[in-house]
Order: structure tokens, then C-alpha cells, then sequence
């Protein structure tokens, strides 16, 4: 009798990805009808090459012709897992297992679709009592390392993943899911060690070059990162998630130009994504090319309209070019969804202040600086709003007070020198132009 192993995918956290193991097998005659293991090996055959319903005919006939047939019930029972049928893989299992008592790979089997159904300590309970009928099972093992990270028992896991990896010291999905265990308790380096050993032996394996750069991200090494995920969109150039990992990793390494490159390629990939669109606008304000930011936001906002940052970054982007109306409406928009999103009402009051709404932009500052009294440039750009309306004494307490929670704010100190001017105290204007040159050089007095 062979077992034939067929690795499935899930992912972890959004981003480590851990492997799973099923195990399918072919019978010879021996007591079976021979007619009836024709039709289950065909099914393996079928089942492997991921004709899963092709599969479930062939061994459906196999049990018509012998329904006492414990392998075929438990290939059966794999192939409905595989189509996310658990309640009736779980019975084929279960018959298997009174035809076949105290068999290990139907046992592990029955774990694995308790796994898929999230009925975490059943798949535990089954990959146990499989290892109790066969102690040296690395997929059990691994198996139950799954079922027990997902339990958030990592550290039970991890001792999972080192038994399966005892029994079979070069089993990859083993020492891959043994480093995603180890990222969920942080233990970065350990991982990294774990995630190389498995290159060594699978080097084309992506998917744990993907987890390997995550753990590298999770270190603070931003450039081994980054050398990674090249690897990965070299092998696999439709791979939009390493695209985007990778354009992350640059964009904060302040490498726009290829940030650019590299979000594009995965929005390209993936245009309904609507993080990629948001960090792929966000890239292009940061380069300056605000007709593509603002365009790339609109995108992004009609996949995920309540994204609060995407609204806000939009409404900057409209600033920035000039259309505070849109600026506002934008701001606006994130406000309706959350009241108190501080830097959307400090955004709303510039918008304001730039279209010259001048009352409103002095509102909305109030009520900023009662949100948040501690906010210095919410009392700089109050004093702005007074300042321009020509209430010199209160933009004067405004100045002052962002002076009091952050002395090193130049343009505050520059601005109170400017009202005090027009207050007639022209000695306290040149002290706080001075201030202002200590600060920032290029804050020089008006002549």
C-alpha cells in the first residue's frame, strides 16, 4: 500500500503561510474487488492532478461496487475536504474507521477537515489518537502543530513540529510551519534559521521565502527583506502580494521611483485591491505627480469608500493641488465616519483656511484644540485662522499657546513676531523673530 501526500495552503495572520498534508492511497486487489480498486486508484490519479470531482465520481462507483472499501471511503473523505464538504468527509472517515479501526492515516485525515472547520481541539483529539496508533507519523505531527497554533497553543506547536521534524529531519512543511509558529511569538532570528534550513532543501519554494522575508521584516532587516522579495517576484512575476510587500519595504526606504514600479506591477495584477491603490497613491504624492495620486485614491476609495487614511490622504493630495473644495469635501467624508479623526478636522480647517472660509476654519480649529488641548499645531494654525480674520490679540494667545506645548516650532514663534507688529510691540516681535533664526535660519525678520 503507498501514500500519496498532497501539501494544501493556509495562511496565517495574513502572512505566513503554513502547509498542510493529506494523505490519499491506492490499493492493490488483495481482498478488495478488483474492479472497485481500479476505480479508487483512478480517482487518486484524478484527485492529484486537481480533478477533485472527477475524483469523487470514481471513487463513488469504486464504494458502489464495494462498499466496504475503508480506502476508498477515506479518499472520498479527502476529496469532499477538499471542496470544503467536511460534515460528509467527516462520516466517510468515520466509516472507514469502523471498517478499519485503529488506522492512522484515516485518523489524521479526520483532523484534517476538524482543521478546516475551525473545530480546533477535535482536529487536536484526532492527529493524537492517529499518533497513538502510529507514534512515529511526522504528517500527524505537523498536523496537530497546525491545530494547535490556530488554538494560539504556540508553544504546544512548536513541540508538534519538532517531534514531526525528529521522525523526518528534512520534512519542509514541517520546519516551514515551525517558523511561522516561532513569528507568532515574535522569536524572529529563530524563525529566519528555521525558514533558511528549508530553503537549503527547497529553494524554489516561494511560499516560504515569502514567510522567510516577513520574519526578516519582523527582525528590522529591511534590506534582506527587500532581497527577498525580488527573489520572489523573479520567480513568480504574477505574484501581486510579493509585489506589494516589496513596494512597501521601498516606499518606507524612501526608494519612490521603485516603490512605484513595484505597487503597480501588483495593482496591475490585482486592480481590485484596494490597499495596494491607497499606498500606490500615497507613493505617487510622495513623488509629486498629484494627478496620478489623486486619480490612484479615487480608485482605491471605490473599492474601500470608508478607509479613513484614504480619505485624508486624498483631501491632502486636493490641498496640495490647489482644489480645497474637493480638499473639504474629502475631509469631510472621513469626519461623517469617525467625529473625533483628529487630523481630518485639522486637514477640513486648512481647507477652509485655504479657500478663505475663514470663520469656518477658526471653528473648526476650536473645536480641535477642545478635542486634543495638547496639539500644538492645532494652535498654530488657530492663530493662522485669527491672524487672517485680523484678530491679532486672540491669534496672539494661539501663537503663544503652541509655543508653551513645543518651543521648537518656528513658524509659530515667526508668526506671533509678525502679530506682534501689527499689536505695536515691536520689541516683542523682534524676540520672537529671534527665536525663530535660532530654530530655523531661513525664518529671517521682514525688512
Amino acid at each position: 500500500m503507498t501514500k500519496a501526500l498532497k501539501p494544501t495552503a493556509c495562511f496565517v495572520a495574513l502572512v505566513f503561510v503554513l502547509s498542510l498534508t493529506l494523505a490519499a492511497r491506492a490499493q492493490s486487489p488483495a481482498n478488495n474487488s478488483t474492479e472497485a480498486v481500479s476505480l479508487n486508484n483512478r480517482g487518486l490519479q484524478l484527485f492529484q492532478k486537481g480533478k477533485v470531482d472527477e475524483a469523487i465520481a470514481q471513487y463513488r462507483q469504486a464504494l458502489a461496487f464495494q462498499p466496504d472499501f475503508p480506502e476508498a471511503l477515506d479518499n472520498l473523505g479527502l476529496a469532499l475536504d477538499a471542496k470544503g464538504n467536511d460534515p460528509e468527509a467527516l462520516a466517510d472517515f468515520d466509516k472507514a474507521l469502523k471498517l478499519k479501526p485503529g488506522d492512522a492515516v484515516t485518523e489524521s485525515n479526520r483532523g484534517l477537515a476538524f482543521y478546516h472547520e475551525g473545530k480546533y481541539d477535535a482536529s487536536i483529539a484526532a492527529y493524537r489518537q492517529a499518533i497513538s496508533f502510529h507514534a512515529n507519523f511526522p504528517q500527524a505531527y505537523n498536523g496537530m502543530g497546525a491545530a494547535l497554533l490556530a488554538a494560539g497553543k504556540a508553544d504546544e506547536a512548536i513541540a508538534a513540529y519538532h517531534e514531526a521534524l525528529r521522525v523526518q529531519p528534512n520534512y519542509v512543511d514541517a520546519m516551514n510551519n515551525l517558523g511561522a509558529a516561532l513569528d507568532s511569538k515574535k522569536q524572529w532570528d529563530e524563525a529566519i534559521v528555521v525558514y533558511q534550513q528549508a530553503l537549503k532543501i527547497a529553494p524554489k519554494a516561494m511560499d516560504i521565502r515569502g514567510n522567510l522575508a516577513a520574519a526578516l521584516q519582523g527582525a528590522g532587516r529591511t534590506e534582506d527583506a527587500i532581497f527577498e522579495y525580488r527573489e520572489i517576484v523573479a520567480a513568480r512575476p504574477n505574484d501581486a502580494h510579493a509585489f506589494f510587500q516589496l513596494g512597501r519595504l521601498l516606499y518606507e526606504q524612501d526608494k519612490i521611483p521603485e516603490a512605484i514600479e513595484a505597487l503597480e506591477k501588483s495593482f496591475a495584477l490585482e486592480p481590485n485591491q484596494a490597499e495596494t491603490a491607497l499606498n500606490l497613491a500615497r507613493a505617487y504624492q510622495d513623488a509629486g505627480d498629484l494627478p496620478a495620486a489623486i486619480n490612484t485614491y479615487q480608485k482605491g476609495l471605490a473599492l474601500k469608500p470608508d478607509d479613513l487614511h484614504g480619505l485624508y490622504n486624498l483631501g491632502n493630495a486636493y490641498l496640495s493641488a490647489k482644489e480645497p473644495k474637493k480638499a473639504e469635501a474629502s475631509f469631510r467624508k472621513a469626519l461623517e465616519l469617525q467625529p473625533d479623526f483628529a487630523i481630518a478636522l485639522q486637514g477640513l480647517g486648512i481647507a477652509q483656511m485655504q479657500a478663505g472660509n475663514l470663520d469656518g476654519a477658526r471653528l473648526s480649529f476650536v473645536k480641535l484644540t477642545a478635542m486634543q488641548p495638547d496639539n500644538a499645531d492645532a494652535q498654530f494654525n488657530l492663530g493662522n485662522a485669527l491672524f487672517n480674520k485680523g484678530q491679532y490679540k486672540t491669534a496672539a494667545e494661539a501663537y503663544r499657546e503652541a509655543i508653551r506645548l513645543n518651543a521648537n516650532l518656528a513658524h509659530a514663534h515667526y508668526n506671533l513676531g509678525m502679530t506682534l507688529l501689527r499689536l505695536n510691540d515691536q520689541a516683542g516681535a523682534d524676540k520672537e523673530f529671534r527665536e525663530a533664526a535660532k530654530i530655523d535660519p531661513k525664518l529671517t525678520p521682514p525688512k
